[in-house]
């Protein structure tokens, strides 16, 4: 009863506040306007003692009516009466009910898009730049109406279209003049907050940078003196941090010295912030450092941080592990994603990536919960959130494909089958995971597809078919090689050709060498050429494409690899890159003219060639073989595919189930390919299925292994070349270990 009580309190309120709000208009006497406002102020008081959350139709009720009453408050604002001192007074309570993320929780829960765009088109052109002069007489009105439109904006497709002539730049000269001005500390943050939040939005960047934000920003950061008040220095990183996500504007920070600005900083913070809010402003830092920094110096870089640097580090860490842990992966009003990207920047050199692996155990294990968590969830263009589980998604599989490249924890991804299951559909997905429109990727991260193919591959997991046009190829040298060295790549193809088949990926009919379908062709093109040619470079070695190529290259396919420096090479092969062709023989283009470096590489490959066709006359005889057993199963009848089950010891149930469904044999071999790959899938539609044909009969899983086991016995009598790799055997074994007997002897579903 007392629950009807209070919600009727707060409907009652609710209707009162409105209904009093709509009734204001200039036309009232004073004392009637006075009577309205001293009212709203109780009202507003007692709806929302604990802030909105807590009454959500009430704010809902303000929202969507406040913007109307704005020219009123303009009117009374502008006039030096007792009107106007009780109209701040109302408007100063009604901010104050603004502060914090309530209004975010606010928009989210009303989940409407167009509802969203119509409160910030009716709020955007309120925002007058009479509002900003020296008196604060309009400082609580505009502390009500930034909030609304800082808020709502990340949730829409706002462009510069929608923003007043000069908004950006009024609000910056505003800025310069009382960024340090404590009396006007409420405003500064609400600019500053509104501007964070625009450079976060691609859209809105290009207008950011063009205002000279970052300029400011990069000066407040440098000024010597006594620092803001935390907040304010807080969101001026903030601004900087998000900015870094974007391309076009690390060139800009970079061109601005961000990074030593930042640098430079520290001391003064630290003396003027409580140790908490400093180090909460280094960890801000730290991330905007991560995305400016070159993906070459951080690789070249030997890390060994000092304390700090460690502490900070760790921060980055434990702040993934708790944020993954809350609903919203929001924390210390960060999401996780921005954090999961300077991670996956910091993690491309290896030496810290171990290390942090070391120091936190459980780090693997969350990153690989938090991909199931996000890769699970159902994309739609209507939830407003969706784009930061994208930028979560896209943050994770570019981290972990850096941690995939260390063979020491291949078992610990290939012992989670959710993980792996997951992985396989965000590689393969033609829709759900690459049409993802990607509010802010940083630069030097590979697309979600990209980056999932690539652990798969580094795990030496391939779910990409065998097709007939690949295996018919001629033999032919792959080249490898950075974009970078594209112009030597095309003179070298060219002289080549004349002599030898040559693939390279720009020869192909895709209109984009960036193109994610490109990567099957790579693979195809290495499983089939019998030496790869590889153009040695820094640029190489700081791509993480060509390190996936290579990894592929030498430690699946076990293929002979022939390095080629290019003229006006400097640089010696190292790291990762020169483990992998260490005691190889190789051509250095600038030691010798062009011709007789050719001719050199010429007789290396036409000597190693030879002995490679050699070896694969002979694996020939083994794959006709096999090819005469495939064909021998186009050959069977219905009734020999009854046979083969009845001879397997199949239980006549699955049988009944599944014998009719086959018309030839190698539709069974198919069946045993995809079973292979989809095992999880395909073992929860087959118990559905069953239940359902047999009236809730429940499969034994005795009878199901039997199966299975027929199944995969098939494909390894007439499938032996396949290209699909076995790596599931042991995860089955363990999930079918996992299938247990309830007391009446039926499967219980895991």
């Amino acid at each position: 009863m007392s629950g009807d009580l209070t919600y009727t309190h707060y409907q009652m309120a609710t209707n009162d506040f409105a209904n009093d709000l709509k009734s204001l208009s200039l036309s009232e006497t004073a004392n009637k306007y006075s009577n309205i406002i001293e009212r709203l102020i109780i009202q507003l008081k007692h709806a929302t003692p604990n802030g909105l959350m807590e009454n959500k139709p009430f704010g809902v009720v303000i929202i969507d009516n406040l913007y109307r009453i704005i020219p009123i408050f303009d009117k009374k604002l502008s006039d030096d009466d007792e009107n106007s001192h009780q109209t701040n007074l109302f408007l100063e309570a009604l901010s104050n009910t603004f502060h914090g993320l309530c209004l975010l929780e606010l928009f989210l829960a009303i989940k409407d898009s167009y509802r969203l765009e119509i409160i910030f088109h009716n709020y955007i052109p309120l925002l007058k730049e009479n509002y900003f002069t020296n008196d604060n007489r309009y400082d609580h009105l505009v502390n009500c109406l930034l909030p609304i439109i800082a808020y709502s904006s990340p949730l829409l497709p706002v462009n510069e279209a929608d923003l007043p002539p000069n908004f950006l730049s009024f609000l910056l000269e505003f800025t310069k003049s009382n960024w340090q001005n404590q009396q006007r500390n409420t405003i500064i943050n609400n600019i500053l907050h509104l501007i964070k939040v625009f450079s976060r939005t691609p859209t809105l960047v290009p207008m950011v940078i063009r205002t000279e934000w970052p300029n400011a920003c990069i000066q407040w950061i440098k000024e010597t003196g006594p620092r803001p008040l935390y907040e304010t220095d807080y969101l001026i990183n903030l601004i900087l941090s998000k900015l870094a996500r974007h391309t076009i504007s690390v060139e800009v920070l970079n061109q601005l010295d961000c990074i030593n600005a930042l640098t430079e900083s520290h001391e003064q913070m630290e003396k003027d912030h409580n140790e908490e809010d400093y180090l909460c402003i280094r960890f801000i830092q730290c991330i905007t450092h991560a995305l400016l920094e070159e993906a070459s110096t951080i690789k070249q870089k030997v890390i060994v941080p000092n304390k700090q640097g460690c502490h900070i580090l760790d921060q980055m860490i434990s702040f993934v592990m708790t944020a993954s842990q809350t609903g919203v992966y929001f924390y210390k009003c960060c999401h996780v994603a921005e954090v999961l990207c300077a991670l996956s920047k910091l993690f491309i050199n290896d030496e810290l990536l171990i290390k942090c692996l070391n120091e936190h155990n459980q780090l693997l294990d969350c990153l690989c919960q938090l991909l199931i968590k996000n890769a699970t969830m159902t994309h739609n263009t209507n939830r407003l959130d969706q784009f930061l589980n994208d930028e979560t998604l896209i943050g994770l599989v570019n981290l972990l494909w850096s941690i995939s490249f260390h063979e020491s924890y291949h078992e610990k991804f290939k012992s989670n089958i959710n993980f792996m299951n997951k992985l396989s559909n965000l590689a393969t997905s033609s829709l759900l995971y690459t049409t993802t429109q990607i509010k802010a990727i940083p630069r030097d991260t590979s697309s979600i597809k990209k980056a999932a193919e690539g652990i798969l591959w580094n795990l030496k997991f391939s779910y990409l078919p065998t097709t007939k046009e690949n295996s018919e190829q001629q033999s032919h040298i792959m080249i490898s090689y950075s974009h970078c060295n594209s112009i030597f790549c095309h003179e070298l193809v060219e002289h080549l050709s004349n002599h030898i088949p040559v693939w390279v990926d720009y020869k192909q009919e895709h209109s984009s060498i960036y193109s994610d379908d490109l990567w099957e062709e790579i693979a195809g093109a290495m499983e089939t050429a019998t030496i790869i040619v590889l153009i040695v470079s820094k640029e190489y070695y700081d791509s993480k494409s060509c390190r996936q190529e290579l990894s592929y290259a030498c430690d699946t396919l076990k293929k002979r690899i022939v390095p080629v420096y290019p003229p006006n090479q400097t640089y010696k092969a190292n790291g990762w890159l020169g483990i992998r062709i260490a005691g190889q023989k190789y051509v250095h283009f600038g030691r010798s003219i062009f011709t007789s470096a050719l001719h050199e590489l010429l007789s290396i490959l036409a000597v190693d060639q030879k002995s490679i066709i050699t070896q694969k006359s002979s694996n020939n005889i083994i794959s006709t073989k096999s090819d005469k057993q495939e064909n021998s199963l186009k050959n069977w009848t219905s009734n020999d595919i009854r046979k083969w089950f009845n001879d397997n010891h199949i239980h006549n149930d699955l049988i009944i189930l599944f014998a009719d469904e086959f018309h030839t044999g190698t539709a069974l071999l198919v069946y045993a390919r995809h079973l292979k790959q989809f095992y999880r899938e395909e073992y929860g539609q087959i118990l559905a299925n069953y239940y359902k044909k047999f009236n809730g009969k429940r499969l034994q899983t005795v009878d199901f292994i039997t199966f299975v086991d027929a199944f995969w016995r098939l494909r390894e009598e007439y499938d032996t070349q396949h290209r699909i790799q076995d790596v599931w055997d042991k995860c089955n074994k363990q999930q079918l270990s996992h299938a247990t007997n309830d007391s009446n002897g039926e499967t219980i579903c895991f």
